[in-house]
């Protein structure tokens, strides 16, 4: 479910290139989660005293039909200035080969749009072309081996279960401004079934047994010379592509995401 626009939310949802392995042989499971959002009282020197709040992820589709996903994070932060409460809401849409996108992303402050996106997508010879309506209308093509949403997903899926502990990509999900590209590194740790210590919600359904991977991404903004990342989420991801103990660090403070409820969602299987 990794993506900017799911960290700038910061949540959401993960093959092109030399090493991707076919988009079949990877099954992601439609699913809805449930995140409770708290402060990571780990991070020091903050001007968050606290927070609370809920993360709503719902994806649907396959590699037919394709995916789509719905992103709904509401935050209330209690700060030294007062309470600030952050609704970020992201709907996509992309295809199982990763050549057509469809993204709208709003980021409300207060009851304020700060951030809002809405466009599409499309990839020619390799190159992915994006056409927004906002924040303005513009017509931006961002270059070859951009990976979309979904695409990352399997990228990092695949590499896992390969047994790669590093993966770099280049990525894009509309956020923030319909024209940004985020340079991902991402480090995978060790396959575990362990079912110690999981919540109950990530012990439910088809996710019981599962194989699943420690993961941190780190976002850098692309062609800055800012050596510190943007912001960082971590994870465990399962090989289905569902997400458990999530972690969003923004540099200044840091919030955790605990799966409190995952929900299977109906199967779209490709029509023979």
């Amino acid at each position: 479910m990794p993506s900017a626009c799911f960290c700038r939310s910061a949540l959401a949802a993960l093959l092109l290139g030399a090493s991707a392995l076919p988009a079949m042989a990877i099954q992601l499971s439609p699913h809805r989660a449930t995140y409770a959002v708290s402060l990571d009282a780990s991070k020091s020197g903050t001007r968050i005293n606290g927070a609370e709040g809920r993360i709503v992820y719902e994806m649907r589709g396959s590699a037919c039909a394709g995916y789509s996903v719905q992103l709904r994070q509401d935050t209330q932060l209690a700060t030294e200035g007062g309470r600030v409460n952050s609704a970020v809401s992201t709907a996509t849409w992309e295809d199982g080969d990763g050549k057509s996108y469809r993204f709208r992303v709003s980021n409300r402050i207060n009851g304020e749009t700060t951030e809002e996106a809405d466009g599409v997508a499309e990839r020619k010879d390799g190159a992915l072309t994006v056409t927004a309506t906002k924040p303005e209308a513009q017509t931006v093509t961002l270059g070859e081996n951009v990976l979309l949403p979904t695409q990352h997903v399997l990228r990092l899926i695949g590499g896992a279960e390969s047994g790669e502990v590093i993966v770099e990509a280049p990525v894009f999900d509309g956020s923030p401004d319909a024209k940004k590209v985020y340079d991902t590194l991402a480090v995978i740790g060790r396959e575990t079934r362990d079912a110690k210590g999981l919540e109950e919600a990530a012990t439910a359904g088809d996710l019981a047994g599962r194989a699943r991977f420690p993961v941190t991404i780190s976002y850098y903004e692309r062609g800055g010379s800012n050596e510190t990342p943007d912001y960082v989420i971590s994870f465990d991801m399962f090989d289905n592509g569902v997400s458990r103990k999530l972690k969003l660090d923004y540099g200044e403070f840091a919030l955790n995401g605990t799966l409190i409820s995952y929900e299977a969602l109906p199967k779209e299987d490709c029509a023979k």
